[in-house]
């Protein structure tokens, strides 16, 4: 017997024989631990004796190895596919499932055959106590008897599925003594006391005859009701499918037989392999030799809870099986693997078998179910085709798993499955290998049998197309056909293992050389010819491959995850155009592919116009008619509502059954232009056409005038202003208006009027209603338009007038009042031009007769006769009235409103008093409403302006004249004062003179008196906004401030006066000028350079000036020092360039001693220098050397700082010294002396200059001082500015020699220690 399971990591157990009773334990056969050890015999001694050395076996608990693990499976009805595969492994060809009762089974053998079948039980409730299984296949064989107690040793027969040894366990998880009875042998199972699994084996009591079924008996741990039948008998059905022998399986409850399956196999056909689908799995260990198809019956009966035998109703279905026959060589470290995982050799060669239902079978299983009430649903539902996802079809390992394959259909093949063999070994490495290999295979199964179906669906496709069938009903069932295979095989997520349904896709679309071929609307096609189904395509795309409306609806999600290589592509431009290019379009497939164009533009994915266009081909009765040649369409909305059909249109005008589809934009966008009632009436006037026949000929048939002239009134209304005028250029002098003469030109033909009893003696050629009846606003506008009068033009009225004499121009004005709606732009011109009209200087001159123009008069009115303009003559029945309807028209003629501006400024500068009074007045009240475009600029040159200058009155031209009357005290003109309130800044005239000629007449002519300047400065002052900051520096060194006495008047800038404050210093008022105004006019010299007080600056400025006359000024020597000592202290407030001057100007008082004569004291003079001249005492020595060659600083500390930042000199610095040459003598004690003395009064010396910083290091021991004696010491000094040297005998002089002074002292001096 083969039984079926995973491999187990745990050790074995040890085997225990009871000879009192020949009963034996249940081994655990430990494949890792040992592959070749079946069991071993050790005490407890000799396992302490082995963990004593290191070594001790594992034990196992087999009670809790079996409950947990062996006998609980997740899967459905495990006990019966156990059985059902071992039954198929040992070759049997029946089975029989018997579910027992406590009452049958406490029968004997014969009192149960005897028992009859009074009424079958309630399956649903009534409870079991038993399970029976029998199979009719080959009886167990000792091996197989030596195999069944031991766990984990499976079948060694390569062929056969079971492999784990552990299948016949899942017994347990229903029973607790299992018994087996085969070829007259029998073992029974059972349990001892310490939880031990024991069985008995022998011999089965002789019967006759002789029982040739194998008989696996199973007491139920719980009494329950048999399974649904209708789900069992659904099991059944599935689970006998794949089986290889079993063909028959009866269930029985009790002695009645309440379901049956019946399975027979067809004839097998050879189905060639494509040569571009690859044979050989990816790691080439498994070869698809060949493929067979054949057919399967599986018939099913059952019987329906709380029903007699006679309601047995009987169930039947067909299907197809596609089987690979597969040649399997794997390599040696497989091999090895194999072997050791599944404890026997990988088959050499095996099977791969799938189950497809094709199109017409599924649908008729689909109508067999329906009739199935739903308490006895049909057997076959887990047969059936699953096309909604892929939830039901399962992976076969003879028996289903819970693995699903993700198509539509079932797989069966030799795969490994996991330890519960609810699904396939994906995670171990080899063992995923096998697996993963085989899927290949499946792979490449789905796309042999998916290629097959599809050759099918091709020459069912090809014979409706070649016409030997219905051709749509047949393409539309291939259709069906098409998206029930392609529904097949989509490729789901299957479960638990997502990995099959993704190993068994990449296999199917990777297996081929070529790519996945698909039926498209035009046959089948390789997938890279088809493009997606899009139902605005479909419309008029005829020969372009593309998938059906319901693959598209039915399997997007598929279509979307097809791999990147066999991806399809959705319709492109280039693909629209190419298919256009094959063939004509009717007007509805016309539409279609226009209403796509206009919608695709938007979002930039549809081809140019001009390419679309070139491609497009219209079907029509009269013709193919290209679009590239349309150029023109018809607005619906405008002429194609109102344009006869039956006229002659020209070819490049798109059929109005088409344009009346689509709106003006739309029909635009394809560069179109519209064709307008105006490009109609211009095909219809053009020769050709015209003579083509007289019947469509506007000048000749009435009829057609009177229908085109219909046509263009009823449109009138919608037409543009342009549209019109074209209108009107086509009609003008033809003959097409048919009137009560025939037909006229418009421009002679005449609207019908109400009243026309003036001109009833005229035959007047009268436009005639189309219709009958009178004509609407509409058609006499239109009319009116295109040049149709309504009444006869003025030169026809003008020319009767002067023939029968008896309508004169006023009586002709009333008229044209009453008329003036209907005249037309020429009778305007007309009377324009005619001088028919006379002034009303001319009223009583019969002799003169002059006649006017009209637009050679004015109005009738007070003002223009004042201006002594030509008014018109009129009746004098009313007053002149602007609004009047007379005047309204006259202005329309012609008649001027106003005089031209440049007439009313030719008239302000008349030298008629009255009318340039007139005419100024006249100017200004009008100048915002008649003449705002008056520009000053354009009468610059005239003199118009009432003005007045120096107490006269005059006209000045713009620029001459000003609005501020102020500047009259500053001699310009001023407009004369009753006009100030009139407009003048509008006119021109400026308020005030510019900026340039107050400074020209302050410069020219500076006011020379006082009063007058201070009148002048105050005006200033109210206009000083009109000053730039340049103009106010200019005026600050214009000379006109008067100053001094009028005998000695001396006109000065206004930077060198001074503001007259009362007090001030002598010495100022001395050097410095100082003047007094209003209050105006010192504002305005302030902000001209008038100075409030005089500042250290000035002074400076001053002395640099005169410094002679400074210091005369200042009282002499002391009054100057004091002033200097003020420049001094304040030379912060002098500027950087006044100090500059002031150094290099010869204004630095410098002091030299000198003997007076005949005396022996010194005295002292004094020069001005500049500051090269002037010498800063630092070295009285010196000084007392060259006291008669130096001119000095005042000796004053502040001074001299001042005289320093000047740029003086010290006296230290121009004087230069040397010694003899000093050479020592002995003189020990004198040296000694000196250096002790210098020593010790050094400290006391610095004590009173601690604020001072030496200039070398104070010497504090003798080191740093040494005293040397010398014969003489004779100093010579250079004074370096005038080059004169001077020679004194010293006692004492020192040097620096490195850290150490050297003091040198002469023997021959006398001492001197202060020196």
């Amino acid at each position: 017997m083969n039984v079926s399971g995973t491999e187990l990591g745990v050790p074995s157990t040890t085997t225990f024989w009871d000879q009192s009773s020949l009963t034996c334990s249940v081994t655990f056969l430990d494949r890792q631990l040992n592959d070749g050890l079946e069991g071993f015999f050790q005490t407890p001694e000799v396992w302490l004796t082995m963990a004593q050395q290191g070594l001790a076996p594992v034990t196992i608990d087999t009670r809790a190895l079996i409950d947990k693990v062996l006998a609980r499976y997740s899967g459905e009805f495990t006990v019966f596919r156990e059985l059902l595969q071992n039954s198929d492994d040992a070759e049997c060809d029946a089975a029989e499932i018997r579910f027992e009762t406590a009452g049958f089974s406490d029968l004997d053998l014969q009192a149960a055959r005897n028992a009859g079948s009074p009424i079958l039980l309630d399956l649903e409730t009534t409870n079991v106590i038993g399970w029976i299984f029998k199979n009719h296949g080959k009886p167990f064989t000792s091996q197989d008897w030596n195999r069944l107690p031991k766990i984990a040793c499976g079948n060694p027969d390569p062929q056969k599925v079971g492999a784990f040894g552990v299948g016949f366990y899942s017994l347990f998880s229903v029973t607790e003594t299992p018994y087996v009875s085969s070829g007259g042998k029998e073992m029974e199972f059972s349990w001892n006391a310490e939880d031990q699994l024991c069985y008995k084996f022998g011999d089965c009591p002789v019967t006759t005859p002789r029982d040739l079924w194998t008989t696996f008996k199973m007491p139920l741990r719980e009494a329950a009701p048999m399974p649904p039948i209708s789900d069992f008998m659904q099991f059944l059905a599935s689970s006998i499918t794949f089986m290889v022998y079993l063909k028959k399986v009866t269930v029985f409850f009790d002695h009645h037989r309440v379901g049956q399956i019946n399975k027979s196999l067809g004839q097998s056909q050879v189905i060639p392999i494509p040569t571009e689908l690859k044979r050989q799995s990816p790691e080439e260990n498994m070869t698809v030799n060949s493929v067979r198809q054949y057919p399967i019956t599986i018939e099913a009966s059952g019987m329906l809870p709380q029903c007699d035998s006679v309601g047995m109703p009987e169930m039947k279905v067909d299907l197809v099986v596609f089987t690979a026959e597969v040649d399997v060589t794997v390599d040696e470290n497989l091999f090895k693997e194999l072997v050791r995982c599944m404890k026997k050799n990988p088959p050499s060669r095996l099977k791969y078998s799938l189950i497809y239902t094709g199109k017409d079978e599924y649908d008729q299983s689909r109508m067999k179910e329906q009739e199935h009430t739903p308490e006895f649903p049909s057997a076959f539902r887990g047969l059936r085709a699953d096309l909604d996802g892929a939830i039901h079809t399962r992976i076969f390992i003879g028996h289903a798993t819970a693995q699903t394959t993700g198509i539509g259909g079932h797989m069966a093949s030799h795969f490994i499955p996991t330890v519960e063999r609810e699904s396939i070994d994906l995670v171990n490495g080899n063992v995923s290998i096998w697996n993963k290999e085989l899927l290949y295979v499946g792979g490449f199964l789905c796309r042999m049998v998916y290629g097959l179906e599809l050759s099918k669906i091709q020459r069912s496709w090809e014979e409706a197309v070649a016409g030997e069938t219905d051709s749509l009903l047949s393409r539309a069932l291939q259709d069906q056909h098409f998206l029930h295979l392609f529904k097949f095989f989509t490729f789901h997520h299957s479960t638990p293992s997502s990995k099959v349904a993704d190993l068994l896709s990449k296999s199917f679309f990777e297996c081929s050389t070529l790519p996945l071929r698909l039926l498209s609307s035009a046959g089948v096609r390789e997938v890279s010819e088809v493009r997606k189904f899009d139902p605005v395509f479909a419309k008029f795309l005829k020969s372009l491959p593309m998938l059906s409306k319901d693959v598209t609806q039915d399997c997007g999600h598929a279509i979307e995850r097809l791999p990147g290589q066999h991806k399809i592509r959705a319709i492109s431009p280039s693909d629209v155009l190419e298919d256009l290019r094959r063939h004509a379009l009717d007007v509805d497939e016309l539409l279609a592919s226009l209403r796509w164009w206009i919608a695709s533009r938007r979002n930039d994915f549809a081809p140019s116009a001009a390419d679309l266009l070139d491609v497009v081909t219209l079907r029509s009765t009269g013709g193919s008619i290209p679009l590239s040649s349309i150029t023109y369409f018809i607005d619906s909305r405008v002429l194609g509502l109102h344009i006869p059909p039956d006229g002659p249109l020209p070819p490049s005008l798109i059929p109005l059954g088409v344009s009346m589809h689509f709106n003006y934009e739309e029909l635009a966008s394809l560069g179109w232009k519209e064709f307008t009632v105006a490009s109609w009436l211009q095909h219809l006037s053009h020769p050709d056409v015209m003579s083509a026949d007289k019947k469509y000929d506007f000048t000749r048939s009435v009829d057609w005038a009177s229908r085109v002239l219909s046509t263009v009134c009823c449109v009138w209304p919608k037409l543009s202003k342009d549209l019109r005028h074209e209108s009107r250029d086509v009609f003008r002098n033809m003959t097409c208006i048919p009137t009560t003469k025939g037909l006229y030109s418009p421009e002679d033909s005449y609207l019908p009027v109400a009243d026309n009893a003036v001109f009833r003696h005229l035959d007047l050629p009268i436009v005639i209603p189309s219709s009958g009846s009178a004509f609407d606003e509409d058609t006499k506008n239109c009319l009116l338009f295109i040049g149709v009068r309504m009444n006869p033009p003025v030169q026809f009225l003008l020319h009767q007038m002067s023939s029968t004499r008896n309508w004169t121009v006023l009586n002709l004005i009333d008229y044209l009042v009453q008329e003036e709606p209907s005249l037309t732009a020429e009778d305007f011109s007309t009377l324009k031009s005619s001088k028919i009209f006379m002034s009303e200087s001319s009223q009583g001159n019969e002799e003169e007769n002059t006649y006017y123009c009209i637009g050679g008069l004015y109005p009738p009115v007070d003002i223009f006769r004042r201006l002594r303009l030509p008014v018109i003559k009129r009746s004098g029945k009313s007053e002149w009235m602007d609004i009047s309807p007379e005047a309204q028209l006259l202005y329309r003629i012609g008649l001027n409103r106003f005089p031209p501006l440049p007439t009313i400024v030719e008239f302000c500068s008349s030298r008629d008093v009255g009318v340039q009074e007139t005419a100024f007045e006249y100017l200004c009240n009008k100048l915002h409403l008649q003449y705002s475009h008056y520009n000053p600029e354009d009468f610059c040159n005239v003199e118009f302006i009432p003005a007045e200058s120096k107490g006269q009155t005059c006209l000045k031209k713009l620029g001459e004249v000003y609005s501020c009357t102020q500047w009259k005290a500053l001699g310009f003109s001023v407009v004369q004062d009753r006009y100030l309130s009139m407009p003048l800044h509008q006119l021109g005239v400026a308020q005030h003179p510019a900026s340039s000629e107050l400074l020209d007449l302050l410069e020219k002519s500076p006011p020379l008196d006082k009063s007058i300047a201070s009148l002048w400065f105050e005006v200033l002052f109210d206009h000083m906004a009109i000053f730039s900051a340049v103009d106010f520096t200019k005026l600050s060194g214009l000379p006109i401030v008067p100053t001094g006495p009028p005998s000695a008047l001396k006109l000065l800038p206004p930077t060198q006066c001074y503001l007259d404050q009362g007090s001030k210093l002598v010495l100022h008022e001395e050097l410095f000028v100082f003047v007094k105004f209003g209050i105006k006019a010192t504002q305005f010299l302030s902000a001209c350079g008038l100075k409030n007080k005089v500042s250290t600056e000035d002074v400076a400025e001053a002395l640099i000036e005169n410094p002679g006359r400074f210091f005369d000024l200042a009282g002499g020597y002391e009054g100057y020092l004091v002033e200097l000592r003020k420049l001094a202290y304040q030379s912060q407030d002098i500027s950087n360039h006044t100090l500059h001057k002031m150094s290099r100007s010869p204004a630095l008082l410098g002091l030299r001693r000198k003997k007076t004569d005949g005396k022996s004291k010194w005295g002292y003079e004094h020069q001005f220098l500049t500051h090269q001249g002037v010498t800063i005492v630092d070295d009285m020595y010196d000084y007392q050397l060259f006291s008669d060659l130096l001119f000095i600083a005042p000796q004053e500390e502040t001074l001299e700082r001042f005289y320093a930042s000047l740029g003086c000199t010290y006296l230290s610095a121009v004087v230069k010294e040397r010694y003899n040459d000093l050479r020592e003598i002995p003189s020990a004690k004198t040296c000694v002396e000196v250096q002790s003395l210098i020593l010790e009064r050094l400290p006391l010396f610095m004590q009173n200059y601690s604020d001072t910083k030496p200039k070398v290091k104070i010497p504090s021991s003798p080191d740093h001082l040494k005293v040397k004696a010398c014969k003489r010491i004779l100093v010579s000094k250079t004074l370096a500015t005038v080059n004169v040297e001077r020679t004194k005998d010293v006692w004492t002089v020192a040097r620096r020699e490195g850290d150490c002074i050297e003091l040198w002292i002469s023997k021959t001096a006398k001492w001197d220690m202060y020196e």
